[in-house]
């Protein structure tokens, strides 16, 4: 009886941790005001650029950061799909989608439950090749 409860709260827990979500700044070290929104552990920002610079911005900055290997891409009509591991065998997936000609949101998740710091990196280092 008490194992169920256990597992009935502790289940509950894991769902309501996936949901939550909060506004984080890119790069508080550096006063940026630039926002993002940590939601289902992933980071997700929108910018505004098209597609293909936020592309191309993307393989620059993961390129730019050592500890990252890009292994593949997945290209959609309107979305982009870039997977990376991180030293360490860590499962790095940063998606792009259209929103507009001259919007892109992007969606950073490191690892299997997310990892907030991390995600900020790349984040902001995109962010920064795009400046």
């Amino acid at each position: 009886m008490i194992t169920s409860h256990l597992k009935s709260t502790f289940a509950l827990l894991i769902v309501s941790l996936l949901l939550a979500s909060c506004t984080v700044a890119l790069n508080p070290n550096n006063g940026a005001t630039t926002t993002a929104v940590y939601q289902a552990n992933t980071l997700v920002t929108t910018v505004d650029t098209s597609m293909d610079s936020a592309f191309r911005a993307t393989i620059s900055s993961l390129d730019k950061l050592n500890d990252y290997f890009r292994t593949g891409e997945v290209v959609n009509e309107t979305s982009v799909t870039i997977i990376a591991r991180k030293v360490g065998d860590i499962r790095v997936h940063i998606k792009l989608i259209k929103v507009s000609e001259e919007q892109t949101e992007i969606r950073v998740r490191v690892g299997l439950i997310g990892n907030l710091p991390e995600s900020q990196v790349i984040l902001n280092t995109i962010q920064e090749t795009l400046s």
